[in-house]
């Protein structure tokens, strides 16, 4: 049998070299991150919408809505997590030392503008219409404008790649959400 992938000293040499890394991330953030303007604006980017939610939501469609924003969170933390580790981009100051890098855009704004596409727009042409333009915000503005406050930092991507992955998570979260809905309102017959 050939060699093992990771014999028992590479793996505590990886163990050494996380931890290494973590200490110094938290430093980082301890004496960097957390004393920077970005911080309050990533602070902001997780409360404001959170309020405007609230304010907006359908409440008699509140449960839907929620689900369909997990599902949206989920799919681009992980997508999110896929690009920093194949080095595709990556971001320079983090919200909590243990957070995913990108927590307030990931799990919170970009959900929760998702979630008013979803709310508004019911049926599937204007939910695609809307979704169509949400991508092109998304891929040639406000990644550019992350890209200008330096809380983005493209390595091996471009603004046009994030345009049809936008798109399709969008189609791909509605589909499961109504999945989802349709299975729910089965039980409650």
């Amino acid at each position: 049998m050939q060699s093992k992938l990771l014999t028992d000293s590479g793996f505590e040499k990886i163990k050494g070299l996380n931890s290494q890394w973590h200490q110094a991330m938290h430093s980082n953030w301890l004496y960097d991150d957390l004393h920077k303007w970005t911080f309050w604006l990533n602070l902001a980017a997780i409360v404001i919408p959170i309020i405007i939610l609230w304010m907006v939501v359908d409440r008699r469609r509140f449960l839907e809505i929620f689900v369909f924003g997990m599902l949206m969170a989920m799919l681009v933390t992980f997508l999110d997590a896929m690009g920093i580790a194949y080095s595709l981009w990556d971001y320079p100051d983090r919200f909590l030392p243990i957070s995913p890098r990108l927590l307030p855009v990931d799990f919170v704004t970009l959900p929760f503008l998702y979630m008013l596409v979803y709310q508004r727009f019911v049926s599937w042409k204007s939910y695609i219409t809307a979704s169509l333009v949400l991508a092109l915000v998304f891929s040639f503005i406000l990644e550019p404008v992350l890209v200008w406050l330096n809380l983005y930092e493209p390595i091996h991507w471009q603004y046009i790649y994030s345009f049809p992955i936008y798109f399709i998570i969008s189609i791909m979260v509605k589909w499961l959400t109504g999945i989802f809905v349709a299975r729910d309102s089965n039980y409650q017959t």
